[in-house]
């Protein structure tokens, strides 16, 4: 039997989509997120879907066009992405969250039988180096020692504390138990990726869960924990000034927050991270502690700053 020979001469002429979706009908796209939101009232996005179409609509009138579903894509959302720099000041991390809610309404308009510009998915906003802080291994000795604490302030530093000896995230690591521990490791399988991670049981872990009889404190809503962790952080005198560059609106202003309001759950993840990284722990067991599985994504993590970056190679070779 001879080899199946691909003959490509005799589809020149064909389309890779079918004439249906190539005829589907536009949509104004005010009118049809309106419309969808209106659908999904109840749902806990809907101020943030009403947020993104507020501003779409300030854009339009900005620049004196009504837009379409298909009139929507990579080049319109980067045009947008510029107006909220500019003229709405919208720090970066918030730009992000509304076009994520604009490519996702498209998305929703294109499966509800409507025209798009699928370049839309191409769309992308440039990332800042925001400043997210972690807690040195002093620091973390410094809150893990406070005393001046209410009982229940003292459980959410405990959790915190968790939280920065495993690298996890505040879903899993509030939510460990002795059924967890086998041995000297932590088994988790994380609620978010799925994903599996074991991590050392290390004796800030082992004397608090000691403290509480095997049982870890239940664990608070996230808004109380960030709330509560600011102020722990304030009383332990973790009040170091951090002052950085940030763009807002296109002017990059220097600002100053002191370490406490700089603080979140998530601060305990990126604080195991690169406290790990300063020890010299290679990043690929790094991630098999942390359950990444993208060096990408593992990356954001690393907190390790540019001053930091450059004591490591003072000294060396050329830098000497």
């Amino acid at each position: 039997m001879g080899a199946l020979q691909l003959d490509f001469s005799q589809y020149t002429n064909e389309q890779l989509q079918s004439e249906y979706y190539r005829k589907l009908p536009t949509k104004n796209f005010i009118q049809f997120g309106v419309i969808y939101i209106n659908l999904k009232k109840k749902g806990r996005h809907f101020n943030a879907f009403h947020n993104l179409l507020e501003h779409f609509l300030s854009y339009q009138e900005s620049i004196g066009r009504s837009f379409s579903t298909k009139d929507i894509g990579k080049e319109e959302i980067d045009g947008f992405v510029e107006y909220l720099y500019v003229e709405k000041g919208l720090k970066t991390s918030t730009i992000q969250a509304i076009v994520i809610k604009l490519k996702y309404l498209l998305g929703k308009a294109y499966l509800n039988g409507w025209a798009v510009d699928d370049s839309y998915t191409d769309a992308k906003v440039r990332e800042n180096e925001s400043t997210h802080i972690y807690l040195k291994e002093k620091e973390i000795a410094r809150l893990y020692y406070y005393d001046g604490l209410t009982k229940k302030q003292e459980e959410i530093r405990d959790l915190f504390i968790v939280g920065c000896m495993t690298g996890q995230r505040y879903s899993d690591y509030s939510r460990i138990s002795m059924d967890n521990i086998k041995g000297d490791n932590i088994f988790i399988l994380q609620k978010k990726t799925k994903n599996k991670a074991v991590v050392p049981v290390t004796d800030y872990v082992r004397e608090i869960f000691a403290k509480y009889d095997g049982s870890l404190p239940d664990a608070r809503c996230i808004q109380y924990f960030n709330k509560t962790i600011k102020l722990i952080c304030r009383k332990a005198g973790l009040t170091d000034l951090i002052t950085y560059e940030e763009d807002q609106g296109g002017q990059i202003v220097m600002v100053k927050k002191e370490k406490c309001d700089m603080v979140s759950s998530h601060t305990a993840r990126r604080t195991f991270i690169t406290n790990t990284i300063r020890d010299k722990v290679p990043e690929n067991m790094i991630m098999k502690l942390t359950g990444h599985k993208s060096s990408a994504c593992f990356s954001r993590y690393n907190r390790l700053t540019l001053e930091d970056n450059a004591r490591s190679l003072a000294g060396t070779g050329y830098l000497s």
